[in-house]
């Protein structure tokens, strides 16, 4: 008598009352489990290049002329750090002043130490731009590869509400390589900064929802007592977005100005110069990010072969993940 074959039963990846093979033809399960092998494009939040010539062009417009190097009056506790922090110093002998632009300033005259304090002040507060811009950037891609929807409900084919939850995106902020190191007076803009854009995106992001789309198709009619892991229907994350306008301009600026602790001088013009240049990024990375690989499931509860053999979703749900890592 032959002895009858042994088969290999297959063993899902993801625990569920639905048949193993469903699981082996899902191409996201399979990607979950290391058998895809592509590439993804990540979309980041692109700042640093093309925004930090509009935070400047929009400090210029201040067209601020700095006083005289000699007095101790509006700019003077600045210019008593930049002594300290920039590699010039007042005394050097320097034959013009910088032209303005792509200077951030204009001296108020060509002595040696009002040339001297102007091109002390632009190095300090570009480099401030600079490296903040880049803390920004690092910060908010950071976040953006851990961030998820959470108590968003499906039923049938369609999604509805849930928020945007992730890691602080303040501590992200400020632990860049860019700024995590700054001392001195510079620290209290940095906290500032910092705060700001993560008090203002974390209002946006609690107001996130998804506003009753057919994310998923197939759960329309699905014959089986449970859906496995589907993916959604790519979505641009603006359209989950409720209150765009936390991001603007206005708002960004007096967020960051109620969080700056003591007086940093031309702080006005920075926060609202370094927000104009986040609310153009910003602009542009939400309507090309999308919202992808939100894994959907749920019961069928009308499910009763042979009498009922397909019925939609009812009371499912999201599965946690990365939902704009990609």
């Amino acid at each position: 008598m032959a002895t009858p074959k042994r088969t290999r039963s297959v063993r899902p990846s993801l625990r569920g009352p639905w048949p193993p093979y469903i699981h082996r033809r899902n191409p996201v399960v399979q990607k979950l489990n290391g058998e895809h092998r592509g590439e993804v494009t990540v979309p980041n939040l692109v700042f640093a290049s093309a925004g930090g010539a509009m935070v400047r062009n929009r400090f210029r417009q201040f067209n601020i002329k700095l006083p005289a190097a000699q007095g101790t009056g509006a700019g003077g506790a600045v210019r008593s750090m930049t002594l300290q922090q920039s590699p010039r110093s007042f005394s050097q002998q320097t034959a013009q002043a910088l032209p303005f632009p792509p200077a951030l300033f204009r001296a108020v005259s060509s002595s040696p130490a009002d040339v001297a304090n102007q091109r002390a002040m632009h190095e300090l507060y570009d480099s401030m731009f600079q490296q903040l811009i880049q803390a920004i950037e690092f910060g908010f891609n950071l976040y953006r590869q851990s961030a998820a929807l959470v108590d968003v409900v499906i039923n049938g084919p369609v999604a509805l509400g849930g928020r945007l939850v992730g890691p602080k995106l303040d501590d992200l902020i400020l632990s860049a390589p860019s700024v995590i190191s700054w001392i001195g007076a510079k620290v209290a803009m940095r906290d500032a900064v910092a705060r700001g854009v993560h008090q203002q995106w974390s209002r946006v992001a609690d107001s996130a929802s998804v506003p009753g789309m057919a994310w998923y198709p197939a759960f329309a009619a699905f014959p089986g007592p449970f859906t496995p892991p589907t993916p959604n229907v790519p979505t641009p994350v603006v359209v989950l977005l409720r209150n765009p306008s936390l991001l603007a301009t206005p708002a960004l600026k007096g967020a960051m100005r109620s969080c700056l602790r003591g007086r940093f001088d031309y702080s006005d013009e920075f926060f609202e110069s370094l927000s104009a240049g986040f609310e153009w990024a910003m602009e542009t990375w939400k309507v090309t990010q999308m919202v992808v690989q939100a894994l959907g499931t749920g019961p069928i509860p009308s499910f009763a072969p042979p009498y009922v053999p397909v019925g939609p979703v009812v009371g499912g749900r999201i599965l946690p993940g990365s939902h704009i890592a990609s």
